[in-house]
Protein backbone atom coordinates (compact mmCIF):
# COMPACT_ATOMS: atom_id res chain seq x y z
CA UNK A 1 0.00 0.00 0.00
CA UNK A 2 1.37 3.26 -0.94
CA UNK A 3 2.64 5.58 1.69
CA UNK A 4 0.45 8.60 2.33
CA UNK A 5 1.70 12.02 1.55
CA UNK A 6 2.51 14.13 4.53
CA UNK A 7 0.21 17.11 4.99
CA UNK A 8 1.39 20.48 3.69
CA UNK A 9 2.41 23.04 6.27
CA UNK A 10 -0.04 25.88 6.75
CA UNK A 11 0.59 29.02 4.76
CA UNK A 12 1.76 31.93 6.86
CA UNK A 13 -0.71 34.78 7.09
CA UNK A 14 0.41 38.02 5.43
CA UNK A 15 1.49 40.66 7.88
CA UNK A 16 -0.92 43.49 8.17
CA UNK A 17 0.45 46.97 7.51
CA UNK A 18 1.00 49.00 10.63
CA UNK A 19 -1.76 51.31 11.57
CA UNK A 20 -1.05 54.99 11.19
CA UNK A 21 -0.60 56.76 14.42
CA UNK A 22 -3.36 59.14 15.29
CA UNK A 23 -2.53 62.83 15.32
CA UNK A 24 -1.73 64.49 18.64
CA UNK A 25 -5.24 65.81 19.02
CA UNK A 26 -6.84 62.49 18.26
CA UNK A 27 -7.34 61.71 22.00
CA UNK A 28 -9.54 64.73 22.40
CA UNK A 29 -11.81 63.66 19.52
CA UNK A 30 -14.74 61.37 20.42
CA UNK A 31 -14.46 57.80 19.20
CA UNK A 32 -16.79 56.91 16.33
CA UNK A 33 -19.71 54.69 17.28
CA UNK A 34 -19.19 50.96 16.90
CA UNK A 35 -21.11 49.32 14.09
CA UNK A 36 -24.07 47.18 14.97
CA UNK A 37 -22.71 43.98 13.50
CA UNK A 38 -19.72 43.98 15.88
CA UNK A 39 -17.06 44.53 13.20
CA UNK A 40 -14.61 47.39 13.61
CA UNK A 41 -14.13 49.77 10.67
CA UNK A 42 -10.59 50.72 10.02
CA UNK A 43 -9.87 54.41 10.43
CA UNK A 44 -9.03 56.32 7.20
CA UNK A 45 -5.33 57.13 6.59
CA UNK A 46 -4.00 60.55 7.68
CA UNK A 47 -3.98 63.16 4.94
CA UNK A 48 -1.44 65.95 4.94
CA UNK A 49 -2.83 69.46 4.52
CA UNK A 50 -2.53 70.79 0.99
CA UNK A 51 0.34 73.21 0.54
CA UNK A 52 -0.29 76.69 -0.79
CA UNK A 53 0.56 77.02 -4.50
CA UNK A 54 3.90 78.81 -5.17
CA UNK A 55 3.63 82.43 -6.30
CA UNK A 56 3.81 82.94 -10.04
CA UNK A 57 7.30 83.89 -11.27
CA UNK A 58 7.81 87.62 -11.85
CA UNK A 59 8.48 88.45 -15.48
CA UNK A 60 10.97 91.32 -15.70
CA UNK A 61 10.56 93.79 -18.59
CA UNK A 62 13.02 93.25 -21.36
CA UNK A 63 15.56 96.07 -21.84
CA UNK A 64 15.86 97.44 -25.37
CA UNK A 65 19.18 96.61 -27.03
CA UNK A 66 21.82 99.39 -27.23
CA UNK A 67 21.57 101.74 -30.20
CA UNK A 68 24.90 100.55 -31.62
CA UNK A 69 23.85 96.89 -31.60
CA UNK A 70 20.45 97.86 -33.01
CA UNK A 71 22.05 99.68 -35.95
CA UNK A 72 24.58 96.92 -36.50
CA UNK A 73 21.78 94.33 -36.44
CA UNK A 74 19.73 96.27 -38.99
CA UNK A 75 22.67 97.27 -41.18
CA UNK A 76 24.28 93.84 -41.32
CA UNK A 77 21.60 91.14 -40.93
CA UNK A 78 22.88 87.57 -40.70
CA UNK A 79 22.74 85.59 -43.95
CA UNK A 80 19.67 83.37 -44.35
CA UNK A 81 20.36 79.94 -43.07
CA UNK A 82 23.78 80.92 -41.78
CA UNK A 83 25.05 80.40 -38.29
CA UNK A 84 25.38 83.34 -35.92
CA UNK A 85 28.79 84.54 -34.77
CA UNK A 86 29.82 83.16 -31.43
CA UNK A 87 29.94 85.53 -28.47
CA UNK A 88 33.75 85.25 -28.16
CA UNK A 89 34.26 86.36 -31.76
CA UNK A 90 31.84 89.28 -31.29
CA UNK A 91 33.73 90.44 -28.20
CA UNK A 92 37.03 90.15 -30.08
CA UNK A 93 35.60 92.30 -32.89
CA UNK A 94 34.47 94.94 -30.39
CA UNK A 95 37.94 94.89 -28.79
CA UNK A 96 39.55 95.43 -32.17
CA UNK A 97 37.31 98.40 -32.88
CA UNK A 98 38.17 99.96 -29.53
CA UNK A 99 41.88 99.39 -30.13
CA UNK A 100 41.72 101.40 -33.37
CA UNK A 101 40.69 104.52 -31.43
CA UNK A 102 43.54 104.03 -28.96
CA UNK A 103 46.08 103.66 -31.77
CA UNK A 104 44.76 106.85 -33.44
CA UNK A 105 45.08 108.82 -30.19
CA UNK A 106 48.55 107.41 -29.67
CA UNK A 107 49.60 108.48 -33.17
CA UNK A 108 48.23 112.00 -32.59
CA UNK A 109 50.13 112.28 -29.30
CA UNK A 110 53.36 111.11 -30.95
CA UNK A 111 52.92 113.61 -33.83
CA UNK A 112 52.26 116.46 -31.38
CA UNK A 113 55.34 115.52 -29.36
CA UNK A 114 57.51 115.43 -32.48
CA UNK A 115 56.19 118.85 -33.57
CA UNK A 116 56.90 120.39 -30.15
CA UNK A 117 60.39 118.85 -30.13
CA UNK A 118 61.12 120.20 -33.63
CA UNK A 119 59.93 123.66 -32.59
CA UNK A 120 62.15 123.63 -29.51
CA UNK A 121 65.14 122.53 -31.58
CA UNK A 122 64.47 125.28 -34.14
CA UNK A 123 64.28 127.92 -31.42
CA UNK A 124 67.49 126.66 -29.86
CA UNK A 125 69.25 126.71 -33.24
CA UNK A 126 67.99 130.25 -33.91
CA UNK A 127 69.27 131.42 -30.52
CA UNK A 128 72.68 129.86 -31.12
CA UNK A 129 72.87 131.41 -34.60
CA UNK A 130 71.97 134.83 -33.22
CA UNK A 131 74.61 134.58 -30.49
CA UNK A 132 77.23 133.51 -33.03
CA UNK A 133 76.49 135.94 -35.90
CA UNK A 134 75.08 138.86 -33.87
CA UNK A 135 73.08 140.28 -36.84
CA UNK A 136 72.32 144.01 -36.88
CA UNK A 137 70.08 145.90 -39.30
CA UNK A 138 71.68 148.27 -41.81
CA UNK A 139 71.28 152.00 -41.44
CA UNK A 140 69.95 154.34 -44.16
CA UNK A 141 70.55 158.08 -44.58
CA UNK A 142 69.09 160.37 -47.23
CA UNK A 143 71.48 162.72 -48.94
CA UNK A 144 70.39 166.24 -50.00
CA UNK A 145 68.23 165.97 -53.09
CA UNK A 146 69.89 166.88 -56.37
CA UNK A 147 68.87 167.73 -59.03
CA UNK A 148 65.71 169.60 -58.04
CA UNK A 149 63.85 171.55 -60.74
CA UNK A 150 60.42 173.02 -59.98
CA UNK A 151 58.39 175.09 -62.45
CA UNK A 152 55.04 176.71 -61.66
CA UNK A 153 52.57 177.27 -64.52
CA UNK A 154 49.33 179.27 -64.76
CA UNK A 155 50.19 182.67 -63.27
CA UNK A 156 46.91 184.23 -64.50
CA UNK A 157 43.96 184.35 -62.15
CA UNK A 158 41.73 182.37 -64.57
CA UNK A 159 43.86 179.19 -64.60
CA UNK A 160 44.73 177.07 -61.56
CA UNK A 161 48.46 176.86 -60.87
CA UNK A 162 50.21 173.66 -61.98
CA UNK A 163 53.62 172.29 -61.13
CA UNK A 164 56.25 170.51 -63.19
CA UNK A 165 58.95 168.83 -61.09
CA UNK A 166 62.08 166.73 -61.51
CA UNK A 167 63.67 165.48 -58.27
CA UNK A 168 66.63 163.14 -57.82
CA UNK A 169 66.89 161.16 -54.52
CA UNK A 170 69.79 159.12 -53.19
CA UNK A 171 69.85 157.08 -49.94
CA UNK A 172 73.11 155.61 -48.61
CA UNK A 173 73.09 152.37 -46.56
CA UNK A 174 75.78 150.92 -44.27
CA UNK A 175 75.95 147.20 -43.35
CA UNK A 176 77.71 146.81 -39.94
CA UNK A 177 77.69 142.96 -39.92
CA UNK A 178 80.82 140.91 -40.54
CA UNK A 179 79.20 137.64 -41.75
CA UNK A 180 75.69 138.69 -42.81
CA UNK A 181 74.87 140.15 -46.24
CA UNK A 182 71.58 141.60 -47.51
CA UNK A 183 69.90 141.23 -50.90
CA UNK A 184 67.47 143.87 -52.16
CA UNK A 185 65.01 143.24 -54.97
CA UNK A 186 63.51 145.65 -57.42
CA UNK A 187 60.96 148.18 -56.21
CA UNK A 188 59.77 151.74 -56.68
CA UNK A 189 60.55 155.12 -55.14
CA UNK A 190 58.21 158.08 -54.62
CA UNK A 191 58.89 161.75 -53.87
CA UNK A 192 56.47 164.28 -52.34
CA UNK A 193 56.64 167.97 -51.40
CA UNK A 194 56.39 168.48 -47.64
CA UNK A 195 53.78 171.16 -46.82
CA UNK A 196 51.73 172.09 -43.77
CA UNK A 197 48.42 171.58 -45.64
CA UNK A 198 49.46 168.12 -46.87
CA UNK A 199 52.14 166.47 -48.95
CA UNK A 200 52.03 166.96 -52.71
CA UNK A 201 53.01 163.84 -54.68
CA UNK A 202 55.49 164.55 -57.46
CA UNK A 203 55.73 161.09 -59.07
CA UNK A 204 57.54 157.80 -58.81
CA UNK A 205 60.38 155.90 -60.49
CA UNK A 206 61.56 152.23 -60.53
CA UNK A 207 64.42 151.16 -58.25
CA UNK A 208 66.85 148.41 -59.26
CA UNK A 209 67.86 145.61 -56.88
CA UNK A 210 71.40 145.25 -55.51
CA UNK A 211 73.59 143.14 -53.19
CA UNK A 212 74.79 144.62 -49.91
CA UNK A 213 77.98 142.86 -48.79
CA UNK A 214 79.17 142.76 -45.14
CA UNK A 215 81.04 145.80 -43.82
CA UNK A 216 80.30 147.87 -46.92
CA UNK A 217 78.19 150.81 -48.10
CA UNK A 218 75.54 150.82 -50.82
CA UNK A 219 73.25 153.44 -52.35
CA UNK A 220 69.66 153.52 -53.61
CA UNK A 221 69.13 156.25 -56.21
CA UNK A 222 66.30 157.22 -58.55
CA UNK A 223 64.88 160.32 -60.30
CA UNK A 224 61.14 161.06 -60.09
CA UNK A 225 59.38 163.38 -62.55
CA UNK A 226 55.88 164.88 -62.63
CA UNK A 227 54.05 167.08 -65.14
CA UNK A 228 51.02 169.30 -64.57
CA UNK A 229 50.43 168.66 -60.86
CA UNK A 230 47.59 171.00 -59.85
CA UNK A 231 48.16 172.77 -56.51
CA UNK A 232 46.38 175.41 -54.48
CA UNK A 233 47.34 179.05 -54.92
CA UNK A 234 48.55 179.32 -51.32
CA UNK A 235 50.64 176.16 -51.72
CA UNK A 236 52.03 177.44 -55.03
CA UNK A 237 53.06 180.72 -53.36
CA UNK A 238 54.84 178.90 -50.50
CA UNK A 239 56.61 176.52 -52.88
CA UNK A 240 57.80 179.42 -55.06
CA UNK A 241 59.23 181.24 -52.04
CA UNK A 242 60.95 178.17 -50.55
CA UNK A 243 62.37 177.10 -53.87
CA UNK A 244 64.05 180.46 -54.40
CA UNK A 245 65.66 180.23 -50.95
CA UNK A 246 66.55 176.50 -51.38
CA UNK A 247 64.56 175.59 -48.26
CA UNK A 248 61.86 173.40 -49.72
CA UNK A 249 61.40 170.09 -47.80
CA UNK A 250 60.71 166.68 -49.37
CA UNK A 251 59.57 163.22 -48.31
CA UNK A 252 61.05 160.12 -49.96
CA UNK A 253 59.55 156.60 -49.73
CA UNK A 254 61.06 153.43 -51.24
CA UNK A 255 59.15 150.09 -51.33
CA UNK A 256 61.26 147.02 -52.09
CA UNK A 257 62.07 143.51 -50.84
CA UNK A 258 64.98 142.30 -48.72
CA UNK A 259 66.58 138.92 -48.01
CA UNK A 260 69.47 137.71 -45.84
CA UNK A 261 72.50 135.70 -46.98
CA UNK A 262 74.79 133.94 -44.49
CA UNK A 263 77.54 132.11 -46.37
CA UNK A 264 75.84 129.70 -48.78
CA UNK A 265 72.50 129.94 -46.94
CA UNK A 266 69.90 132.33 -48.34
CA UNK A 267 66.50 133.20 -46.95
CA UNK A 268 63.36 134.28 -48.76
CA UNK A 269 62.68 137.91 -49.55
CA UNK A 270 60.11 139.89 -47.56
CA UNK A 271 58.61 143.34 -48.21
CA UNK A 272 60.36 146.33 -46.65
CA UNK A 273 59.68 150.08 -46.75
CA UNK A 274 62.22 152.89 -46.46
CA UNK A 275 60.69 156.18 -45.25
CA UNK A 276 62.85 159.33 -45.24
CA UNK A 277 61.32 162.53 -43.87
CA UNK A 278 63.03 165.91 -43.77
CA UNK A 279 64.73 165.74 -47.14
CA UNK A 280 66.38 169.04 -48.09
CA UNK A 281 67.61 170.58 -51.32
CA UNK A 282 71.32 170.56 -52.06
CA UNK A 283 72.93 174.02 -52.17
CA UNK A 284 73.68 175.47 -55.57
CA UNK A 285 76.88 174.08 -56.97
CA UNK A 286 77.46 172.00 -53.81
CA UNK A 287 76.95 168.54 -55.33
CA UNK A 288 75.15 165.55 -53.82
CA UNK A 289 77.57 165.18 -50.88
CA UNK A 290 77.04 168.73 -49.61
CA UNK A 291 74.61 169.41 -46.77
CA UNK A 292 73.45 167.35 -43.74
CA UNK A 293 72.13 163.77 -44.03
CA UNK A 294 68.66 162.86 -42.72
CA UNK A 295 68.14 159.45 -41.11
CA UNK A 296 65.55 157.11 -42.63
CA UNK A 297 63.23 154.64 -40.90
CA UNK A 298 62.97 151.04 -42.11
CA UNK A 299 59.65 149.17 -41.78
CA UNK A 300 59.69 145.37 -42.11
CA UNK A 301 56.17 143.95 -42.68
CA UNK A 302 54.86 147.45 -41.96
CA UNK A 303 56.59 147.28 -38.54
CA UNK A 304 59.43 149.60 -37.70
CA UNK A 305 62.85 147.97 -38.00
CA UNK A 306 64.74 148.10 -34.71
CA UNK A 307 67.97 146.68 -33.33
CA UNK A 308 68.39 144.58 -30.18
CA UNK A 309 71.86 145.95 -29.57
Amino acid sequence: MAAEKPPLPPKPKPALPPRPRPPPNAAARPAPPAPANGFTRPSPPFKKPALAPPPPPQVLPLKPPPARQYHLHHQHPPPPGGARKPAARYRQQQHRRGGGGCSCRRACCVAAGVAVLALCLSLAAACLAYLYYRPRPPSFHLQPLDPVRLRLLGNSSAAAPALDATVGARAVSWNPNERVAFRYGGGEGRVALADGDGDVALGWAPVAGFEHAPRSAAAVAFVAAARGVVVDEAVAARVRDRYRRRQQGFRVVVDTRVGVRVGALRTGMVPVRLACDGGVMAPRGGGTAAGPLSRCQVYLFRVRWFSLN
